[in-house]
């Protein structure tokens, strides 16, 4: 009778931990999720920063402030241009401002996916140039953007792609 019992105490102790260590296990799975959740909102925070940064400097006709938001192996594809690398983005942007036009950009983010230390954003967007004695000139396009998370833990742009809806003025 003793080793029944024995035997039985084993038992629903093994049954005790083995419920306890699954209850560990799914406390912890929950904080991971959480502290990814976490992640996720800083990185979309990020990108919101790093896009407001890209307007405040393509509307201030600095180039070196828009190639600054970019990785060290950023690069930009243009329509109808190869792929742009870094150091070469500030020299792309700057360019077109040397041509004494007034350029002012909007953006519209439609969406932004974060995947570990990656995110992908797309939208719309509109350009106005004007010109000295002529009508302003709006083009709109769509645009994707890749972020990563860079060692120093900054987010950096890597890829960034657009193309035109409404072609852009002749300058």
């Amino acid at each position: 009778m003793i080793r029944v019992r024995a035997t039985w105490m084993l038992l629903a102790a093994a049954v005790l931990v083995t419920g306890c260590a699954q209850q560990d296990a799914a406390e912890t799975a929950k904080q991971g999720a959480e502290m990814k959740m976490e992640q996720m909102k800083g990185a979309e925070a990020a990108v919101g920063e790093i896009e407001a940064a890209f307007v405040a400097a393509y509307n201030a006709e600095d180039g070196v402030g828009i190639a600054a938001l970019f990785a060290p192996d950023g690069m930009i594809a243009p329509p109808n241009l190869m792929s742009i690398e870094q150091p070469s983005i500030a020299d792309f942007y700057n360019a077109q401002f040397a041509s004494g036009a007034d350029f002012t950009l909007e953006v519209e983010r439609e969406e932004v996916v974060v995947s570990g230390k990656t995110s992908v954003g797309w939208g719309g967007f509109a350009t106005s140039v004007i010109v000295e004695g002529a009508e302003p000139v709006v083009t709109t396009g769509r645009y994707g953007v890749v972020t990563r998370l860079q060692a120093d833990g900054t987010w950096k742009i890597y890829r960034h792609l657009f193309n035109y809806i409404s072609p852009p003025p002749e300058m």
